[in-house]
């Protein structure tokens, strides 16, 4: 079930009151306060109303509400459904939304790997994972835990980290998205005790030091939305005294693993798993339709599963089968690179270096790219056949990664047709 306060119960109750005075069957939402966007949320699942969660704000996407949504709330409308005059904040008891609630959820993704998709979700499923989730750790509950995340509720990893796992373990919602660690960790000094919802990016980002003043008051780390390299998740561990919780999962499956280190991921409970002939991972779970083949390769030992790297990150060079997840867990571990993705050249085929420098490796590259280069393949030949070493390389600031730690084809192609001097 899930329990809220009786502060949001009754906003709740507002909101539920406006929307049936307008008869709205469908409500596009985009609000980033995540206390306001759950009371709008609850109120529409609780009458039935289709929620549309819109990925951003760009034109496509506001089109696709307005074509398919009687109303759209944002920031700009929702003082005429929020009410001011609520201030009683007392536990309630009594459950606002039933597990067995069937109202859609829409969500739609950003698209980063081609066509965006429509995913559909229900509150049900939604209660189903993360019921799941709380039966196997060991967090504590009760309102003296605040979940904070640098993930957007918009989409399906903060949607259900951020709203559903906090309703259910009865924890406070932090309010405000925090794309940045400086403005996390200024969040974090207001509370006793914190969650974090988070990225690889972010937690890759990070300067550890910034935790010292804070480590205490951590019950858990999510990290979600790519692999976390090794050294990142040792080097979180070491500081805070515990290892990050990493989710492993789709748009498409939900949540289905977890791993707490660098360990084979343990299913959720209720999640079956197995391959296909290609050694590919299928998934069945309570919270999905049916069972889902991803493209992710996998070995499977006494029901847990090592990830191999995806089907379409998994390419043949030559008479070679490369991973190019293997390559950038191998690049991240040099002092000189902060982040780094791989790819195929869209013309030559051959795997592209995209690589996000640490101040030493942008002051190599200023004093000699040329030699930069050459030590990076020297250093990636001690675990890489020279077929899989990369032939283009491209350098930035930061990679333009979304909200879940994405690269988007279209920016990747980009970069790969910049003239540089290859050699």
């Amino acid at each position: 079930m899930f329990f809220i306060s009786s502060q949001m119960r009754q906003q709740c109750q507002h909101i539920e009151q406006k929307l049936k005075a307008q008869n709205i069957q469908s409500v596009g939402l985009w609000i980033e306060d995540t206390y306001q966007f759950t009371c709008v949320l609850l109120a529409c699942l609780k009458t039935n109303i289709t929620v549309l969660l819109p990925p951003n704000l760009l034109a496509e996407n506001q089109h696709w509400v307005e074509a398919n949504a009687d109303l759209f709330i944002t920031e700009t409308n929702l003082g005429q459904f929020i009410s001011e005059q609520i201030r009683e904040n007392r536990v309630d008891s009594v459950p606002y939304l039933d597990a067995d609630n069937i109202t859609p959820i829409l969500l739609k993704t950003s698209g980063s790997t081609g066509n965006a998709q429509i995913i559909p979700r229900t509150a049900s499923q939604l209660y189903k994972e993360v019921y799941a989730l709380s039966q196997m750790l060991p967090f504590e509950r009760g309102s003296q835990v605040t979940v904070l995340g640098s993930v957007s509720v918009q989409h399906l990893y903060g949607l259900t980290f951020r709203v559903f796992f906090p309703l259910i373990m009865g924890w406070q919602l932090g309010t405000k998205q925090h794309l940045y660690p400086e403005t996390l960790v200024a969040e974090t000094h207001q509370y006793e005790k914190v969650v974090w919802v988070t990225s690889p990016t972010l937690l890759n980002n990070m300067n550890l030091a910034i935790l010292d003043p804070i480590k205490s008051q951590f019950v858990g780390i999510f990290s979600s939305g790519g692999a976390l390299p090794e050294n990142t998740a040792q080097s979180v561990q070491n500081k805070v005294g515990f290892p990050v919780t990493e989710i492993y999962g789709s748009s498409e499956t939900g949540g289905i693993a977890l791993r707490c280190g660098h360990s084979f991921w343990k299913p959720f409970l209720g999640v079956e798993i197995g391959q296909n002939e290609q050694g590919e991972l299928w998934v069945q779970s309570p919270w999905i339709d049916a069972r889902e083949q991803t493209k992710d390769i996998v070995e499977i030992e006494q029901g847990k599963f090592n990830l191999l790297g995806r089907a379409d990150r998994i390419v043949k060079l030559g008479d070679k089968r490369i991973s190019l997840v293997k390559i950038e867990q191998d690049l991240l571990k040099h002092l000189w690179v902060e982040d780094c993705y791989l790819g195929l050249h869209p013309e030559y085929q051959r795997p592209v270096a995209w690589i996000a420098l640490s101040a030493m490796g942008k002051q190599q590259l200023l004093a000699d790219r040329k030699l930069l280069i050459n030590q990076l393949k020297q250093y990636l030949a001690q675990s890489q056949e020279k077929l899989a070493l990369p032939r283009f390389w491209r350098f930035s600031d930061r990679l333009p990664r979304n909200s879940q730690s994405k690269i988007k084809r279209i920016d990747f192609e980009k970069i790969c047709m910049e003239p540089v001097d290859e050699f």
